[in-house]
């Protein structure tokens, strides 16, 4: 969930303050206030522009050089907050830099997948078809069962009862 600026700068002023903040919208009170302190090491870095929601894309330059410094000994989450980024991020790149190299990192897309496209109506013939061919094979599956199943009975009632 995204918490807006003033939030955030209200919770970081409630936790300098020493004050009890209860646990919001389905977090454990460890995990609220793990995030707190994440806000809060993050405005101490940056200031209220770490807050901000559209943090600028960094560059594949940028990318690299998160990377190196990881990889060089500092702490991700060091270098996730002197760029205002969580930490799983840096992680995934981390990931990704390490399983495909540069060009992984290239290729990352952003934002939600695109939809399916709607189906042009030569392939709504074609798979309405295929439709009506797997009802007729169901509804047959159907039928053999429901008489496997009398015929499962009727042998049944035939046999005498077993003694316990």
């Amino acid at each position: 969930m995204k918490y807006s600026k003033e939030f955030k700068l209200e919770m970081i002023r409630r936790r300098k303050n020493h004050e009890f903040i209860p646990a919001m919208n389905g977090y454990s009170l460890k995990r609220w206030h793990h995030l707190i302190r994440e806000w809060e090491r993050i405005y101490d870095n940056l200031g209220e522009a770490g807050l901000e929601h559209n943090k600028p894309q960094l560059s594949l330059d940028d990318k690299i050089t998160v990377i190196k410094r990881v990889n060089s000994g500092e702490s991700i989450t060091e270098v996730a907050l002197s760029y205002g980024r969580k930490t799983d991020l840096l992680s995934k790149w981390i990931k990704i830099y390490r399983q495909y190299g540069i060009d992984g990192l290239k290729s990352l897309k952003r934002g939600r997948k695109k939809k399916m496209k709607k189906p042009s109506k030569d392939n709504n013939k074609s798979e309405l078809e295929q439709l009506r061919k797997e009802n007729e094979y169901l509804r047959a599956e159907n039928e053999y069962l429901k008489k496997l199943r009398a015929l499962i009975q009727e042998e049944e009632k035939d046999q005498p009862p077993s003694k316990k």
